[in-house]
């Protein structure tokens, strides 16, 4: 092996991008030929590599784990060290040269990954954990995060893989699995290679799209068989919806930490994730998703990040709209912008790559599922369908852009969708809709609907496409137009034969819009997210409560600005401003609380609590209820109660994930959910009433068709 020198080249800059691949068709798959042994007790692993280019090169320069050290290398290339990018894990940039043009070369490296779980956030009580790579005894997770095998910039890989493992355990990788060997291949282009390892006992089912695989830690055949045949249902869906299925087989695979990721062509859940039963039809379907959206059809990051949305689209908002449930589904996505994102962290969605909090999440997510519901609402649903399944078709195995969607559903839907794209991508902020003075004056040709909609946001106006609802007098169903507004004000003028009875502008939520607080209950999600939030302490609890509230209030503040801490004896009114927290029934505030509330819940009377017709003792369960200030709506008040000090660290942790619900009911001191909901909403400030008090029965409005009702009997209707 010939001497390694530390010189920094200009190349090198370009390894400090990402390590995913950004790649194209004009850069094929580079092929690796990979032989690793795992010794997971000493967190080390030995790797021989034989890697192979399409075209012959001179030279090649690769990222590797500073802590691998190259043992040899193939006798005609002359290696130079680059030198070394310190981040999540230590990097080591190198440059192969060969004496002659030539199509492969191959390596062998040693040494130990070993990055033990972190919170992401670093702050106490963050209970989240991930890592970049490890071997351990637990389990092997590796990625192209941990650079454990040689990374190319700007390419993508195909590859075979043999593992020696420990006696018992079971390597998990993309791709089907090599005969007689504990190995894995696979020959479609791939953004990074895998490998996932543990004592797993594994399960298999044959399905008509590809076999269906659970590996699990402990044995459990019943919790097998529900994903088994949950994996046939999901795989036979998105087949039907989208296209073929790009890989042999989908496998459930439990992780030995906490987590919810996917894969190409399997998923690694968490423990306890796997075995919440709302997964199956949540989550779980989501990650299958992924095959088709992001891991076959690879997002290009230089663009924006329109996978997440597209499969939260096609998965989660998809299951909610065939329960009937698509606009609630809509509305809670509308609220969590609304509750998370201000002009101050507000982004264009082709800045957005991944997660990385609620506010990132309501843009990148939300934001991308409802232009894909506005664009199916142009199009109609077949035109939509053809499409995806047309955007699919040309960019499998390929990055692709928000532009290649667009393409695709331009190509389908016979309509230019620039501004659209244009609009929703580039731009930042949302439009807040308002019903200015509708009106009703009878004629000669029947009635005149008057008025005017505007857009009320600080922003410049958006081009939008309103729906419309009437009831008009004698009419069992509604009537729906749908109106084109690219100024702040339209004015309203619309000719109707019967008398019209109500006005209601976009009650499914089928708008990407500020919703107004009328149209939304009150949630938890609007104190967590607001700007600034005063929590008040109760002065006269009981000395551990007391502690405990105090302890609370510290978790939720420690690192957080615009969190105010005060004792109810020191105040003589709510703040105006902020989100109010009152902690504790025997809060001097408490009652400010219940006339907030006094719609959704009564007063109650010391222990008792009655929450959806039933009764609940104070003293045996935790509660959170929300409610609105009735002289400003936009403000958010809470009463937090713990019937026990030794309940505080599970509520405060817990209470965030249940941003979207008015009210939760907790029991114990973990403590575990028994309760959760939204209050009814029964007026809103874009549902006027034409009839000046008269009494008339409102028709209600139905839940839009699933998007799979225009798939129809026919697989390729």
């Amino acid at each position: 092996m010939n001497i390694i020198s530390n010189r920094i080249t200009i190349s090198f800059l370009i390894l400090l991008l990402p390590c995913i691949a950004v790649a194209s068709e004009s850069t094929p798959a580079v092929h690796h030929d990979l032989n690793v042994e795992l010794n997971p007790d000493e967190s080390s692993l030995v790797v021989k590599d034989a890697i192979t280019f399409p075209e012959a090169v001179t030279s090649i320069e690769f990222m590797l784990h500073g802590g691998l050290r190259l043992e040899s290398l193939t006798n005609s290339a002359v290696l130079t060290k680059l030198g070394r990018i310190r981040g999540p894990v230590p990097v080591d940039a190198y440059r192969v040269r060969f004496s002659s043009p030539s199509h492969s070369f191959k390596v062998r490296y040693a040494g130990r990954i070993h990055h033990p779980l972190q919170s992401p956030s670093g702050r106490p009580g963050d209970r989240r954990r991930s890592t970049p790579g490890d071997i351990s005894k637990q389990g092997v997770f590796l990625g192209a995060a941990s650079y454990w095998y040689p990374v190319i910039a700007d390419r993508l890989v195909v590859f075979r893989m043999k593992s020696r493992l420990p006696a018992g355990w079971t390597a998990v990788s993309q791709g089907k699995t090599l005969q007689g060997s504990d190995g894995w291949v696979e020959t479609n282009p791939q953004d990074e290679i895998y490998l996932i390892a543990a004592e797993f006992h594994r399960y298999l089912r044959k399905t008509e799209v590809a076999e269906a695989q659970v590996y699990l830690r402990t044995p459990d055949p019943n919790l097998a068989d529900r994903y088994l045949r949950a994996t046939e249902q999901y795989l036979q869906l998105y087949s039907r919806l989208i296209g073929p299925y790009p890989y042999s087989k989908f496998a459930l695979v439990e992780n030995f930490w906490e987590s919810g990721y996917g894969m190409p062509s399997f998923t690694l859940l968490g423990p306890g994730v796997i075995r919440l039963p709302f997964i199956l039809h949540s989550s779980y379907p989501h990650e299958i998703l992924h095959n088709w959206w992001g891991n076959s059809v690879y997002v290009d990051y230089r663009t924006g990040n329109w996978s997440e949305g597209l499969t939260s689209y096609l998965a989660d908002h998809l299951i909610r709209e065939q329960q009937g449930k698509g606009a609630a589904y809509r509305r809670d996505t509308l609220q969590k912008y609304a509750d998370y994102v201000a002009e101050e962290n507000d982004f264009p969605l082709e800045q957005f790559r991944g997660r990385h909090g609620e506010a990132s999440q309501a843009v990148g997510y939300g934001k991308t599922l409802m232009l894909l519901h506005m664009l199916r609402r142009q199009l109609g649903d077949r035109r939509f369908i053809e499409g995806l399944r047309l955007f699919y078709d040309e960019n499998r195995f390929r990055t692709a852009g928000f532009d290649d969607l667009r393409l695709a559903l331009e190509k389908a839907g016979g309509q230019d969708l620039s501004y659209l794209f244009r609009q929703w991508t580039s731009r930042t902020g949302a439009p807040r809709l308002e019903l200015h003075a509708p009106g009703v004056e009878e004629s000669s040709d029947g009635y005149r609907l008057t008025g005017q909609l505007r857009q009320v946001q600080p922003e410049p106006a958006f081009r939008i496409r309103v729906p419309i609802f009437i009831q008009l007098q004698g009419e069992t169903e509604l009537l729906q137009i749908n109106l084109e507004m690219s100024d702040k004000q339209l004015p309203l003028d619309i000719l109707l034969k019967k008398r019209p009875l109500r006005i209601t502008v976009d009650p499914e939520f089928d708008l990407f819009r500020r919703p107004d607080p009328s149209e939304i209950p009150s949630s938890l999600g609007q104190l967590f997210g607001a700007e600034e939030m005063t929590l008040i302490l109760p002065s006269a609890a009981p000395e551990k409560l007391r502690q405990a509230y105090q302890d609370l209030a510290a978790t939720w503040s420690n690192g957080v600005s615009g969190v105010n801490r005060v004792w109810d004896n020191k105040l003589k009114h709510l703040p105006k401003d902020d989100a109010v927290w009152i902690l504790g029934s025997e809060n001097l505030f408490t009652d400010d609380f219940y006339q907030a509330a006094r719609e959704q819940v009564n007063r109650p009377s010391r222990p008792g609590l009655e929450l959806e017709g039933r009764d609940f003792s104070v003293d045996q369960f935790s509660f959170a209820m929300t409610a609105r200030v009735p002289d400003r709506p936009e403000q958010a008040i809470a009463l937090l109660s713990l019937h026990d000090a030794e309940a505080m660290p599970g509520l405060a942790r817990k209470l965030p994930h249940y941003s979207k619900y008015s009210y939760t009911l907790f029991e114990g001191d973990r403590p575990t959910n028994v309760l959760k909901g939204q209050w009814q909403v029964t007026e809103s400030a874009l549902s006027i009433d034409l009839t000046e008090g008269e009494s008339h029965r409102l028709i209600p409005i139905p839940d839009s068709k699933p998007l799979t009702d225009s798939l129809g009997s026919n697989p390729d209707s």
